[in-house]
């Protein structure tokens, strides 16, 4: 989800002071903090980041990025935008692990079934997982993608609008042409506008998890709904205590989840959580926070929206400049140290 405009008005007077690297149309390393703030995170190894520019050298856009995945049978990074863009890259890193280089390899326009661009306001992309990425196949991986949008019979205002939903997910093939119908489940009949199905993850035992943004309506305030998509199983999921806390992402973590949450509270305060849970039977969903980093710590943060595996315990997660010239789009690699002992 990008911000919303009252609150990037005050975001982007925020971050004023913070210029983009040049004028370059190449990544640029930079780090979230000093060695030292790194280093005072114990359960997590940071492992290099990314600053993407504003525009390739063709022109083509960088922004709005709100999940990634990645395909390990392809060796290739998958990217969303907000604006239904899919963007396929590949990485470098060095001999020791260390997030390098970004190479862009092309981008494509989210399509329907008939081949036909998806409508602006059915295009939010806003959560991504893959599946067969990592079976050894090459040609076979399927993009599973959440798009937010309002409940059912919210027309936004209009009373000629379309009484369905936008809020659903739909898999699509590598070039971004949806390979089936769009599924509407009822974990997303009653989200509220602009906070809808904003993470998804594969989960052993449990298959594909929707996690919504904040709570639904008539849902208490610090308490929002994870489900599987096939509406078999519904969690109650608890936000952590910040003002404003939103769940914008989540992967696999040693068959549990790893869940990426963001609280911004104008006019300064961006804190960003990461943290662990698991899915108990009863519906309910234990936590344990693996770190909290805040700006007001010297944390060098952006909107951070989008999160992916990239095998054992590694990860990549990305931030939504949201077309901003005062914000970054952040590619950050990192890695979980902390190993759970009690996971299935």
């Amino acid at each position: 989800m990008s911000l919303s405009s009252p609150r990037l008005a005050t975001f982007i007077a925020w971050l004023g002071p913070v210029l983009l690297a040049g004028c370059s149309a190449v990544p640029q390393r930079t780090a979230l903090a000093p060695i030292d703030l790194l280093a005072s995170t114990p359960n997590i190894d940071w492992c290099g980041t990314l600053a993407l520019p504003g525009k390739w050298q063709d022109g083509t856009p960088v922004g709005g990025l709100s999940d990634l995945g990645w395909d390990d049978d392809e060796a290739m990074l998958f990217l969303i935008s907000d604006r239904g863009w899919l963007h396929r890259a590949r990485l470098t890193f060095s001999g020791s692990g260390e997030l390098r280089d970004y190479e862009p390899l092309d981008t494509y326009p989210l399509r329907g079934e008939d081949g036909a661009i998806l409508e602006s306001a059915g295009s939010d992309a806003e959560a991504l997982t893959l599946e067969n990425a990592d079976d050894d196949i090459r040609g076979n991986t399927q993009l599973v993608i959440g798009f937010e949008g309002s409940a059912a019979g919210d027309t936004g205002g209009d009373a000629l609008g379309d009484a369905e939903s936008n809020a659903r997910w739909q898999r699509f093939l590598p070039s971004g042409i949806a390979s089936e119908p769009p599924h509407r489940p009822a974990g997303l009949s009653d989200v509220e506008s602009n906070g809808g199905l904003e993470a998804i993850a594969a989960l052993p035992g449990h298959g594909l998890i929707g996690g919504i943004e904040t709570p639904p309506e008539g849902w208490p305030e610090k308490l929002t709904r994870l489900f599987s998509l096939d509406g078999q199983h519904e969690w109650r999921y608890p936000l952590a205590d910040n003002a404003n806390s939103a769940l914008t992402a989540m992967e696999n973590l040693d068959g549990g989840l790893l869940t990426l949450e963001r609280a911004y509270t104008p006019p300064a305060s961006l804190v960003i959580r990461l943290r662990r849970a698991h899915l108990e039977a009863d519906g309910s969903v234990r936590v344990s926070e693996l770190a909290r980093l805040s700006n007001s710590d010297g944390w060098s943060l952006d909107n951070f929206e989008g999160l992916t595996g990239i095998g054992g315990h590694r990860y990549l997660m990305v931030s939504d400049d949201n077309f901003s010239l005062v914000q970054r789009t952040l590619l950050t690699c990192f890695a979980v140290t902390e190993v759970d002992d009690r996971a299935p």
